[in-house]
């Protein structure tokens, strides 16, 4: 008889739970807003980082001539050093979509808990390489073209880090998290297999520092990416419904 107690009592406190904790097969109506946010604050902050990029960090890229590059970036120009700070909030914005995406999915899922962990590690590298060319890159620039190789040595760290490392941890991310996503529509899927091919070539650019390389992919990879984000928040929406 007091065992017939305890099991009515479990069973309504697990009916009880059901009700008032969503699982992840059904998310909060809280919880999808803040998927919505996130994706368009990671469209938003992604286009304002390219657009800072070319007006104001292109004349510090590899891009440009060295000695001319050392000049610009050792007078630590606003649009270098807040081009890079935005930089870093699209990083933990980027990791901020993976993680509520994350809770939106059915658990286990290994290939959304690996595109989660590779996301936080590509944010590990990226902010680590932002702070390099924030701080470290226009001290050796200020040095003057007598110090040109500790200038290079940071700067080819830096670039390959942040453009092949961090951005290939991001684009196996997003690739793994739309194999995660079974329930998604064939844009969504498309949306995520552009960002894998265009990022592919991002993470080449850096491998053999080409300018050409990653001026041609980096407009396409953030643009399927941010396109990504809004398709999968309105996927799981929809669902939800």
């Amino acid at each position: 008889m007091r065992q017939e107690s305890m099991a009515g009592i479990i069973a309504a406190l697990s009916s009880y739970t059901s009700v008032i904790v969503p699982t992840p097969l059904m998310p909060s109506a809280r919880s999808q807003r803040a998927l919505f946010t996130l994706a368009w604050a990671n469209v938003a902050l992604h286009g304002l980082g390219v657009a800072v990029a070319w007006f104001g960090m292109r004349p510090g890229s590899i891009a440009a001539p060295l000695n001319e590059r050392m000049a610009y970036i050792a007078s630590r120009p606003v649009g270098w050093i807040g081009g890079w700070g935005i930089w870093m909030i699209c990083a933990l914005l980027l990791v901020s979509f993976m993680a509520v995406l994350r809770g939106h999915l059915s658990a286990p899922d290994p290939a959304a808990d690996l595109a989660l962990a590779l996301s936080a590690a590509g944010m590990g590298v990226d902010l680590f390489c932002d702070v390099i060319q924030i701080q470290a890159l226009p001290l050796a620039a200020a040095a003057g073209p007598g110090q040109i190789t500790p200038f290079l040595l940071l700067e080819r760290l830096a670039f390959t880090g942040g453009t092949t490392v961090a951005n290939g941890l991001y684009t196996i991310s997003v690739l793994l998290m739309t194999v995660g996503l079974r329930r998604s529509t064939p844009a969504t899927r498309f949306a995520g297999g552009a960002t894998g091919v265009s990022g592919a070539v991002m993470v080449l650019s850096g491998l053999v520092v080409s300018p050409a390389l990653l001026l041609a992919s980096t407009g396409p990879t953030i643009g399927f990416f941010s396109l990504w984000t809004v398709l999968v928040a309105r996927d799981l929406r929809q669902d939800g419904r």
